[in-house]
């Protein structure tokens, strides 16, 4: 029997098979395994390259040891798929020898090792080490010397003001940004103090220059005296035993305005929604009461009038109730999703368990004529509203039993997990599953997926549940696969004990 394929799981569902930790493990033991498989090529070329070289069995001894390491990362890329843990860890006994001998013969050869070089051989090392550190030196102030006039290009072509302050706080020299930003040439500005530029009390600019500045918003001031709100970061360096600092700004004009512009528009799009969830709750209200007409006096009809109506009169009255019955249901919805966003969230310690219990007792009727399994773990108790997370509760256990195959008997697992300052609660079901490509719309007010002939329903169920989880500052999302069920998740606040 082959027990790697028949009794484990694939090292993926460690992680969830979540892409960002998955690919990390994945991208991270393949760039290992290439360093592994290149680094024995390198040891091989040398020994054969240097056949002056003693002890060469050791150099192909780590040679093989690193090899073998390699394809032990290249194997923890494959178990993540399949489970095929006797092969890796055989590979990792393999390791495991090759790394004990080559321990033990790094022990023996220790000894004979320490005894190299010779003394002769050390004075023309130390000759040679001396002529090429004269030699690099004489690079290194070549280097240093191009380096700063590339450096200077950089600074001066980059898109943020850059200034260099000496240790009193007074200007050394100030980047072409700077001259677009402030309009002072250079020479007008050097040896200036800061204030000419930031004219922030003293006593900051000697505490930036002291322990530095990241981030601090200041107001600036422009040579024609135009005041323009800056980003200002301020680090030391030395030179030569001589403090100096660095200043970096970039004028946030255009920032500040883009919040402004926010902050309006989302205080408009606020009152924007509290106008629509009034309208959509006076609305709703007030349409109640002609819809208990239209089906008070559809009943009368139906009642009063069966015998004087023909087939085609019958059909046309029941499709008159039904609907009525339809825009009921859909106005008591309406009514409720309205009524979520203007009543608030009276938070209290509710049991989950206790919850679960009268959502099985409301649903009874549909539950025992469905034939409906609910499993759950021990629940945990949250913090909220214990009237919308019933609601909550109950909207997700109707939707799993109405969006079922025909015949099947709905299955819900309900489970909860630690997130923190939050418990992550799941429903799973065996119904028909969504689309990936709708997955995202079905929390969306009135989105529906199938005909209101093929499943009743308004499609405000899980637009409710969205707003309530929201109310309670959590989150709420589906995981589904056509065919295979879905699994509805949401986190909600731990109570404070």
């Amino acid at each position: 029997m082959n027990h790697d394929m028949t009794t484990f799981m694939p090292h993926g569902y460690c992680f969830l098979w979540k892409p960002g930790i998955l690919w990390l493990h994945v991208l991270s033991d393949l760039g290992i395994a290439v360093a592994y498989f290149g680094i024995p090529l390198v040891l091989w070329y040398f020994v054969r390259k240097r056949t002056d070289l003693p002890y060469q069995k050791i150099f192909l001894l780590f040679a093989a040891f690193i090899l073998l390491c390699g394809t032990t990362h290249l194997f923890n890329i494959w178990v993540l798929w399949v489970p095929s843990y006797y092969t890796e860890g055989a590979v990792k006994a393999a390791t495991a020898v090759v790394s004990i001998a080559t321990l033990v013969m790094s022990i023996r050869l220790l000894p004979h090792a320490l005894k190299l070089p010779s003394q002769a051989q050390m004075a023309e090392a130390n000759a040679k080490l001396q002529e090429a550190n004269e030699k690099l030196e004489a690079l290194y102030r070549q280097v240093e010397e191009e380096g700063r006039v590339v450096l200077g290009s950089v600074v001066d072509n980059v898109g943020e003001g850059i200034i260099t302050l000496d240790e009193t706080g007074r200007i050394e020299s100030f980047n072409a940004a700077c001259e677009a930003i402030f309009g002072y040439e250079p020479e007008d500005i050097a040896g200036q103090p800061l204030s000419v530029l930031v004219p922030d009390a003293e006593d900051r600019h000697r505490v930036w220059l002291a322990v530095g500045a990241s981030g601090q918003e200041v107001q600036a001031r422009r040579k024609d005296g135009t005041v323009f709100p800056a980003d200002l970061s301020i680090t030391a360096f030395e030179v030569s035993g001589k403090r100096h600092h660095t200043g970096i700004i970039r004028d946030i004009t255009r920032i500040r305005h883009a919040e402004e512009s926010r902050h309006r528009l989302l205080t408009r799009l606020t009152e924007s929604n509290t106008e629509l969830e009034r309208f959509a709750y006076v609305a709703s209200h007030d349409m109640q009461e002609p819809l208990r007409m239209v089906m008070n006096f559809s009943q009368i009809i139906a009642k009063d009038y069966h015998d004087k109506l023909d087939d085609e009169g019958r059909e046309y009255l029941k499709i008159v109730a039904d609907s009525a019955h339809r825009m009921r249901d859909m106005v008591q919805d309406l009514l409720d999703y309205a009524r979520l966003g203007r009543e608030g969230v009276r938070s209290g310690d509710v049991d989950l368990m206790v919850e679960l219990q009268h959502v099985q007792n409301n649903l009874g009727t549909l539950l025992s004529e469905s034939k409906a399994e609910i499993s759950c773990v021990s629940l945990p108790s949250v913090k909220g509203n214990a009237v919308q997370i019933m609601r909550l509760m109950q909207n997700l256990i109707a939707n799993s039993v109405k969006y079922q195959p025909k015949g099947q008997a709905p299955r819900i697992h309900i489970y909860a997990s630690d997130e923190g300052d939050n418990w992550l609660i799941a429903f799973k079901d065996n119904g028909l599953g969504i689309e990936p490509s709708f997955i995202e719309q079905v929390f969306e007010p009135f989105r529906r997926l199938h005909t209101w002939d093929a499943i009743r329903g308004t499609g405000l169920g899980l637009a409710v549940c969205r707003k309530i989880v929201e109310n309670h500052g959590g989150r709420i999302w589906a995981e589904s696969e056509p065919g295979k069920g879905s699994t509805f998740l949401f986190t909600l606040p731990k109570t404070k004990s």
